[in-house]
């Protein structure tokens, strides 16, 4: 909750140093310089970013995306000249998004930008857009990347300046770059307060200036949207509702989405602004604002639910469902889940239903092993979109523990008749086997990742099912096969940051931008030792007391080499080689008439027959002969194979790793090395305080850098720059040497013909 953690610190005491003096305002504060550095160090883990740098540095360093994977999707789709279909290509870039989530690295999209620029209007918006997943939390080089994408904005430095005019058509690339601005603040929780201010502010301006563009108002409110999030401020929705009531469809939609990542005011306002107007998008974005506003309020959100839930509106109910699940999110309230299976059978819109359906799965995310058996009967029903809520609700529950039982209950409906079932079933499958390695469920995760490839390139499957086998391909190897979807943290809190983007995620049913939203849902499954001065030990490690393979990373993906294709002889049959001969003894018995060597030439013509004949019966021979030595003596002849080394039974992880939860479980601290953990009785998961038992000694420790700050190289040697001509140059040094020798040899040659 960003607003109490800012609050939490705005009560710790701050250290003012006075400009050009060692000196603190307060000259009665008789505190300490190492207590200071304790202040400070919690005022950087509170609002610093921090954390976000540590999820940064983690997701750069420890990236394991497969570039052949995104080099085979992108073949896949070229080859049936499905790269055409805007629907695809638009999901082949998120995918690419989900698969680089914090990483930074878009080195694929670099050497790929012909293939980029195919996307066009909306989808240019949304390619854009996904810079922000790619490079969620680098925030101190957001500016910079997003630069050449950016709508042109009055000068920083004059505030008198005038904004300049923004057209009415066209802005795609410029909206979409705003929304990454969000998404790259907005993405990590704990990034840092003034960075997020300033990118607030920037986008504040254009969303004021730019109401005759819809694209760029859209984008600008989204991103608005995602920098103040839980902030509550009246300002940014008084901005907002501004843009809500110029009755643009597009831009009123953003704007509802925006002021539910903000305030819990204003909600009758806008619920009798939903009657008033006859946009289907606003109404939803309304709908989907007020669930927004009621997340964690529990039983004060109910009358509010229960008037929502009795609109005539369907899009209103729909709203309403969310709401409650996100009311009662990580509760496992009885009265909710009530409501919510009641809904699913009984109300009379698909949406209604299909939101109710997927509301079980935040309801019960504490206790996810309870929504398979919740759904299981749901997963029957005769109403394709409760099908596909039941498949999406089993994956968000058991997301990344590879449960076998939720991959057999989703199984069937991978063959479902209705496409978009199809394409439920697969990205719940993908959801659950996150973070998984090949042996995982007697490796039919290797038989899944098969299937997702052969769908992309199979001519008989609809869209929608190729579209959730693209996405699917991103969720299994979301954030460089670091992250998963994780709606709790490490000591049981429910995360609003991934609650909410989870909820927006799901709402790219009807407007694939919030696609993007997935970045908000992905938590990065680090572990981390971290001494006082928060760098890591590196020789801190962590026992873990299982085979390597139950955790490795998936084998990457090897190129196809392709085979030379080997000439093959033509085979003359027995009829063809005597016809040839008769033709022969007859052109012999000519010439004979002729001339006096007929009868030596049909007499060779003869012996050649015998001959081919004598040497295929010889081969046959030879043939038999290596038969009986491969039966006989070959046989002992064998190399013996080698012998496969058994697998250890336990391993040990350096810092830092990835351990995921479930490794946890089985993971072990070991209190006899240096580094120990402050609360060893804890499981090894997430950031681990240490404390050095032997501080004197000399510490081989690793700081915790940004991407940009990693890749700068070290500063050259001191050297002098001569310019060129100039003699101490050493192009001119090398010219003089080469004429030095030119001359030594031309003397020598001229004595010698003054001799002669």
């Amino acid at each position: 909750d960003e607003a109490f953690v800012t609050k939490v610190a705005q009560c710790l005491p701050k250290q003012v140093v006075v400009e050009g003096s060692s000196e603190t305002t307060d000259a009665s504060d008789t505190r300490s310089d190492i207590t200071w550095a304790y202040f400070s160090n919690a005022h950087r883990v509170l609002t610093g970013g921090f954390t976000s740098e540590l999820s940064l540095s983690f997701l750069y360093k420890n990236s394991n995306f497969d570039k052949l994977i995104m080099t085979n999707l992108k073949k896949a789709l070229e080859e049936r000249g499905m790269s055409r279909n805007s629907v695809l290509h638009n999901c082949a870039v998120t995918a690419h998004g989900y698969l680089t989530a914090g990483t930074t690295n878009d080195s694929f999209l670099r050497d790929n930008l012909d293939w980029m620029k195919k996307a066009s209007n909306w989808a240019k918006f949304s390619a854009t857009a996904s810079m922000g997943v790619i490079h969620a939390s680098h925030t101190t080089e957001a500016m910079t990347l997003l630069e050449p994408y950016l709508p042109p904005s009055a000068p920083a430095d004059d505030p008198n300046a005038e904004h300049p005019t923004v057209s009415a058509t066209g802005g795609y690339a410029e909206g979409g770059s705003l929304y990454a601005l969000g998404l790259i603040h907005g993405s990590h929780a704990g990034s840092s307060t003034e960075k997020r201010l300033e990118a607030s502010t920037f986008l504040r301006k254009h969303l004021r200036n730019s109401h005759a563009n819809e694209v760029i108002s859209h984008g600008a409110a989204l991103g608005v949207g995602l920098t103040s999030f839980g902030s509550a401020d009246l300002e940014v929705v008084g901005e907002l509702k501004e843009l809500l009531y110029t009755d643009s469809a597009v831009a009123g939609e953003a704007a509802s989405y925006a002021m539910g990542e903000e305030l819990a005011e204003l909600v009758a306002e806008l619920r009798n602004y939903s009657r008033e107007t006859h946009h289907e998008k606003i109404i939803r974005g309304i709908a989907m604002c007020l669930a927004l506003v009621n997340y964690g309020q529990e039983e004060n959100a109910d009358a509010t639910i229960e008037e929502m839930r009795g609109d005539r509106d369907p899009i209103i109910r729909y709203g309403a469902m969310y709401g409650l699940a996100l009311a009662y999110c990580g509760t496992g309230s009885n009265k909710a889940i009530r409501i919510l299976l009641h809904t699913a059978v009984s109300d009379v819109s698909d949406d209604v239903r299909m939101a109710a359906v997927i509301g079980l799965a935040f309801v019960l995310h504490k206790t996810p092993e309870r929504v398979p058996d919740l759904v299981r009967l749901l997963l029957e029903s005769f109403n394709p979109h409760v099908r596909y809520a039941s498949c999406m609700a089993v994956g968000i529950a058991m997301a990344g523990t590879g449960d076998s039982d939720s991959v057999a209950l989703l199984e069937p409906m991978l063959t479902d008749m209705t496409d978009y079932v199809r394409q439920g079933a697969l990205l719940g499958t993908a959801m659950i086997y996150m973070q998984q390695s090949d042996t995982c469920n007697n490796r039919k995760i290797k038989t899944f990742r098969e299937k997702l490839a052969n769908l992309v390139g199979d001519k008989h499957q609809t869209t929608l099912t190729k579209m959730g086998a693209i996405l699917s391909t991103g969720l299994l190897d979301a954030g460089g096969r670091n992250c998963v979807i994780s709606l709790g943290s490490r000591n049981g809190f429910t995360k609003m940051t991934s609650a909410a983007g989870l909820v927006l995620w799901l709402q790219h049913w009807h407007w694939y931008p919030l696609m993007h939203m997935f970045s908000l849902a992905v938590t990065p499954t680090c572990t981390i030792g971290l001494n006082k001065d928060f760098k890591y030990p590196k020789k801190f490690e962590v026992q873990c007391n299982s085979k390597p393979s139950v955790f490795a990373y998936p084998k990457k993906l090897e190129e196809k080499k392709e085979e030379k294709k080997k000439r093959v002889e033509t085979v003359a049959l027995s009829t063809t080689a005597k016809s040839k001969a008769r033709l022969a003894r007859k052109k012999a018995k000519e010439d004979a008439e002729s001339g006096g060597d007929s009868a030596e030439s049909a007499m060779d013509v003869d012996k050649k027959e015998e001959e081919g004949e004598s040497k295929k019966e010889e081969g046959k021979e030879e043939e038999k002969a290596e038969g009986m030595d491969i039966d006989g003596e070959g046989a002992k002849e064998d190399k013996p194979k080698k012998k496969r080394e058994p697998e250890p039974t336990s391993f040990r992880i350096s810092n830092p790793s990835r351990i995921t939860k479930a490794q946890a479980e089985v993971c072990s601290f070991d209190l006899d090395q240096r580094y120990r953990p402050i609360r060893h009785a804890e499981k090894p998961y997430g950031v681990i305080m240490l404390t050095d038992s032997t501080p004197g000694e000399e510490e081989d420790l690793g700081a915790v850098k940004t991407p940009a700050a990693e890749e700068e190289a070290d500063p050259p040697e001191p050297f002098e720059w001569t310019p060129p001509g100039h003699p101490d140059h050493p192009d001119t040094k090398v010219d003089e040497k080469e004429s030095g020798k030119g001359e030594g040899n031309e003397k020598p040659a001229a004595d010698s013909t003054a001799a002669n």
